[in-house]
């Protein structure tokens, strides 16, 4: 038993470590919101664009997650860059095409999208 629980110890210690070198690694962050209200208005296909873009573009360090509900609807599909070391910014509205712009003009250029954020 005691065999057992050392070995998990282990286990948990090396994943551990590997969870924090990969967040380490990550610059940007890029959440969609994708509950009921963002899919009907297109968020799936706005968060496979993200993706899609970031890996067109060879991009490390930038992570494309999906969140619930924000209580925006009327906004949807609503994108967050979160960059380390500045405010993070909420685009309104977001189709595949904004999206891609989005990951080329703001995540790649450093150059936010104002007429698209919410204020």
């Amino acid at each position: 038993m005691e065999t057992a629980r050392k070995a998990l110890a282990q286990v948990k210690k090396k994943a551990e470590t590997a969870r924090k070198k990969r967040h380490s690694e990550i610059t940007a962050k890029i959440i969609v919101g994708t509950a009921t209200c963002g899919v009907a208005a297109g968020a799936r296909l706005v968060v496979d664009a993200l993706k899609q873009e970031v890996a067109a573009r060879k991009i490390k360090g930038v992570m494309v997650a999906e969140t619930g509900c924000s209580g925006r609807c009327n906004l949807e599909p609503l994108v967050q860059v979160n960059r380390h070391g500045e405010a993070p910014v909420l685009y309104y509205q977001v189709t595949p095409d904004k999206a891609r712009r989005i990951v080329q003009q703001h995540i790649q250029n450093n150059e936010p999208i104002t007429e698209w954020a919410v204020s």
